[in-house]
């Protein structure tokens, strides 16, 4: 297997000292369900453009980059390919058996991607590509919530269990990525052991958030999510929210930090459920982003500021009820980027 070029010190200072003059600000999103088109904007929404078929599109933090699943041909429906926004190279392809899209990461300077692979039953293998040559480094086996790379781009956490059994029995890893060209592999270190830990998210200041799965004994259908805090060494544990839960739903999961760390926005989700929440990530205290809904507003991202969420109408399922929006932290009226739109992603 061809050997992954990591993140080097040196492409992180890029990063760092880019002037934000010089980034790209682009929004992606996903229009047509039936059949499924790939559109790329500003990301105010102005100059939107067909990008590709296809569907689950994730823009690289740089805004140069979007790898997404392509519209299948009779296949599986599971590959993954990058493309450059601009267009100015042909969609290349990085995975044929690509699985659960909702579990990937960009690095902070965009080379490296973190992906799952496998067959479409059975385990999955968590793999970091290197987006510029394709080559892939395995970093472990199981069954995965969530990955998460740290602001330093040089670190990983992930949420794994060994089976398929419900509740889960799930604790969190964290990965440190080698740096240079002599690498070594290093394996995981896990950061809890009470088999019930998931979703973990990395922010900043070396805080991770992640759900605990609560009341598993007590409750009829299944545990609840409440989100604690962690640091990297896995020490520093306390709880942050205290959630009423209703049977059939779950709760709370992570969405994204602000830049500074002082915003966290998480998403309430269950049974035909899936709202945005905002939670103040020093009380605990939380709130609805717009009225509580079944099929609220789906939160996605929050703004580096931490001023912006941006999500979409309509909730989960796509359909014409979706628009892709962005609504104040704060709380306020959704501001519609794009209209009959669905799983928006972005750079900003």
């Amino acid at each position: 297997m061809p050997r992954l070029r990591w993140v080097t010190v040196a492409g992180l200072l890029v990063v760092l000292l880019a002037s934000p003059t010089l980034a790209r600000a682009t929004l992606t999103f996903v229009r047509q369900p039936l059949h499924p088109v790939v559109w790329v904007a500003r990301d105010n929404g102005k100059g939107a453009r067909e990008f590709a078929a296809g569907t689950n599109p994730h823009v690289s933090p740089d805004g140069r980059t979007i790898v997404y699943s392509p519209a299948s041909r009779g296949g599986s429906g599971s590959e993954l390919a990058v493309a450059p926004v601009d267009r100015t190279a042909p969609p290349r392809q990085l995975l044929a058996n690509w699985r659960e899209p909702y579990v990937f990461d960009w690095s902070p300077d965009s080379s490296t991607i973190a992906v799952l692979r496998g067959p479409e039953l059975g385990r999955r293998t968590l793999v970091l590509i290197d987006v510029a040559s394709g080559a892939q480094n395995a970093v472990a086996q199981g069954y995965f919530s969530r990955v998460s790379f740290a602001p330093d781009g040089g670190r990983l956490v992930y949420g794994r269990s060994v089976s398929e059994r419900f509740p889960p029995r799930s604790d969190i890893y964290r990965f440190d990525v080698p740096i240079g060209e002599a690498v070594r592999y290093v394996p995981p270190v896990r950061l809890t052991d009470d088999h019930r830990s998931t979703g973990p998210l990395w922010g900043p200041n070396g805080k991770i958030a992640f759900v605990k799965l609560v009341g598993a004994k007590h409750r009829r259908f299944g545990p609840k999510n409440e989100l604690y805090l962690m640091d990297e060494a896995g020490k520093q544990v306390r709880r942050l929210t205290h959630t009423k839960v209703e049977p059939l739903l779950q709760g709370l999961y992570p969405t994204a930090w602000s830049g500074n760390g002082k915003r966290l926005l998480a998403e309430f989700e269950g049974q035909d459920t899936t709202y945005a929440v905002t939670v103040n990530p020093r009380t605990g205290a939380q709130r609805p982003l717009i009225k509580a809904t079944e099929q609220g507003f789906l939160g996605w991202d929050l703004s580096p500021d931490g001023k912006l969420v941006l999500g979409q109408t309509g909730g989960f399922e796509p359909g014409a009820g979706n628009d892709v929006a962005t609504v104040p932290y704060r709380g306020g009226k959704p501001n519609v980027l794009a209209k009959n739109a669905f799983e928006p992603s972005w750079s900003r």
